[in-house]
């Protein structure tokens, strides 16, 4: 809680403001290169003060998000248990996860398929700087979306 002293020449105002404070971004990682997950749940927690959770499997992903809502889903390609693109479209058959928003990281040459698909995506390796814009990018994305719904 804020106080708030405003002064119109003889009147003085005190207020007591709440302001919500905003939770911080939640962000799931899902890639079976425990390093690679790491690095980039370490860069968003530092840059950005991000809330991530890794996992290495994309059935763990569709288990844990039927019960947990995330800001991001980072989404390797290749992963055991069920590839991302698998992982993308069981999300995308609940109303819970459909509009989540989904970065997939891939070693594999899909382009074709991601761009076919409209789905965001960058090769592996990647330039970290160029990934934590490409995640600011689509936060933010997310949030004007949602302002306008």
């Amino acid at each position: 809680m804020f106080t708030c002293a405003v002064v119109f020449s003889t009147v003085k105002v005190v207020m007591d403001v709440m302001i919500p404070m905003q939770s911080p971004t939640q962000v799931l990682i899902v890639e079976d290169d425990e390093a690679i997950a790491s690095l980039i749940a370490d860069a968003l927690s530092e840059e950005s003060g991000a809330h991530t959770r890794c996992l290495h499997n994309g059935r763990e992903a569709i288990a844990f998000l039927a019960d947990h809502t995330v800001d991001l889903l980072i989404l390797d390609y290749q992963l055991p248990g069920a590839n991302g693109i698998e992982v993308y479209d069981t999300l995308r058959r609940s109303e819970r996860t459909m509009l989540t928003p989904v970065l997939f990281l891939t070693a594999n040459d899909k382009r074709a398929e991601f761009q076919r698909r409209g789905l965001a995506f960058m090769r592996k390796p990647f330039n970290l700087g160029e990934l934590l814009a490409t995640i600011e990018e689509r936060l933010a994305a997310r949030e004007v979306s949602a302002a306008s719904s």
